[in-house]
């Protein structure tokens, strides 16, 4: 399968390209953009031998020059790839298949020309080389795991052990039995609001946090309860007393390289919350998909876990898609094996499970995941502290370089995100408002700048906003 090479027939064309005639530039150019196009939005697949010049020439009525010119022009910029005696194939440029940010964030403009910016996304784009690999792999697996698996998200399976294996690595012991499957991770958290919440339960989170935990906690009909978190971290002995207060069915916190902040909960922190912890009787969710996401110049071990491997009060939510890529629909729970169960036994939990093929493709994927999430690292760190540089000179805001994750949490001191947000818009400029990350609608000062983006449309993002800043002071402006 991962061999056979495709045909595109030259009489095909003619449709696949549509009206290609259309527009200024010599005929070859506007072929060539044609192709172009055409391979991006997946009419014209990845991989397919293109017809010979002389036939594709005949179908659109052009000289067989014109047709050379234009796969001059292709192999120019690395869309087709010609090995003589077998023809010219369809592929894509580097520039295009090692993006760390998806292509719908600039269009692969980069901010040139006036071209729209997404700054309300923080997340990678596929690591698209090693995805397609294990595609093919993948598939070549389906059959027998369609005749012979039929453990769904329960276990075990290779990708169960798989991801207690990571986790043992990185000494938080793991067995198979401790993991439960999920298709993310709000799967993961509307799973486990599904078991332990109910109507006007109170859950107690940070402000900040992930506003897709916000949004799951709501639709379960929670009482969401804010515990601030400051620039420089936790407040623990803060925590304790709200847990005290509110005695919550569930506290949800990001300790790994939290979302938004990018913070990374210390040692004695850790040591202080586990302490704590242990006066309550409420269950504690421990988010840790952006665990992979260590941007510190020299990495150090793992934090230690802040409760016991064998302790039924506290779960573990992680997934695959904030270190590999969002589209795969692969999460977990790591949990005591009686609250694994538990879940399992949920009607809901069948529903939430991923597919058999995303099963195997993740699996495929953690077999290279620490050479893509160390390339990631390196592409994140470089990009972060390049927007770190632009920010660093304005006067008019404040942030804490963060050790890790996606983005940065910028503090506005003199406007409001959701009217900087309103009038970035205006401009191409795609922002998200800090009340999005806050359980009661505060936040109203800070912006979540993603710093997924290349170096060049990062400038053009802080030049916009720089400009947007500027006029919100001018007059008639509100």
């Amino acid at each position: 399968m991962t061999g056979m090479v495709r045909r595109v027939p030259a009489s095909h064309f003619p449709r696949l390209l549509g009206d290609w005639r259309a527009g200024d530039g010599p005929l070859a150019e506007r072929l060539a953009v044609a192709v172009e196009k055409a391979v991006q939005d997946g009419r014209l697949p990845l991989g397919v031998r293109m017809p010979a010049e002389r036939l594709l020439a005949g179908e659109l009525g052009l000289a067989r020059g014109t047709v050379a010119a234009s796969y001059h022009l292709l192999r120019a910029a690395q869309l087709i790839t010609t090995r003589t005696g077998s023809g010219s194939t369809t592929c894509l440029p580097p520039r295009l298949h090692d993006r760390l940010s998806p292509w719908a964030s600039d269009r692969g403009q980069a901010g040139r020309d006036g071209a729209e910016l997404d700054l309300t996304r923080a997340e990678p784009a596929a690591p698209f080389d090693e995805l397609l690999q294990a595609v093919h792999a993948a598939a070549d697996a389906l059959p027998a795991v369609l005749l012979h698996d039929t453990s769904g998200g329960v276990g075990p399976s290779a990708l169960h052990t798989a991801i207690a294996d990571a986790h043992t690595a990185q000494g938080f012991a793991t067995r198979a039995g401790n993991v439960l499957l999920t298709s993310g991770a709000d799967a993961a958290l509307s799973l486990l609001g599904a078991a332990f919440l109910r109507p006007n339960s109170r859950v107690v989170v940070d402000s900040p946090t992930y506003p897709g935990a916000l949004a799951v906690f709501r639709s379960a009909g929670a009482r969401l309860v804010a515990q601030p978190l400051g620039s420089g971290g936790w407040d623990i002995p803060a925590l304790d007393h709200t847990l005290q207060a509110a005695r919550p069915s569930l506290v949800y916190l990001i300790p790994d390289f939290h979302n938004p902040t990018g913070l990374l909960m210390s040692e004695d922190e850790r040591g202080e919350l586990r302490r704590r912890l242990r006066r309550h009787d409420t269950m504690v969710v421990f988010d840790e998909t952006m665990r992979e996401l260590d941007l510190r110049e020299r990495a150090a071990p793992p934090p230690r876990a802040v409760t016991r491997a064998d302790d039924r009060g506290v779960v573990h939510v992680g997934s695959l898609s904030k270190s590999l890529w969002p589209g795969l629909r692969v999460g977990w729970i790591r949990a005591h094996p009686d609250v694994v169960r538990r879940l399992a036994a949920l009607p809901l939990a069948a529903a939430l499970a991923p597919s058999p093929f995303d099963r195997l493709l993740a699996t495929r994927l953690m077999e290279r995941q620490e050479t893509i999430v160390g390339r990631r690292r390196a592409q994140l760190r470089a990009q972060r502290d390049h927007l770190v540089s632009r920010l660093s000179a304005l006067p008019w805001c404040r942030f804490r370089t963060p050790q890790g994750g996606l983005s940065l949490w910028l503090e506005l001191l003199d406007a409001d995100s959701s009217r900087l947000a309103a009038l970035a818009a205006t401009r191409n400029l795609f922002l998200t408002p800090g009340f999005h990350f806050s359980p009661d609608g505060a936040l109203g000062h800070y912006l979540r700048l993603p710093f997924t983006l290349p170096p060049e449309a990062l400038d053009a993002a802080v030049d916009r906003l720089i400009e947007t800043h500027a006029a919100l002071y001018e007059p008639g402006t509100r």
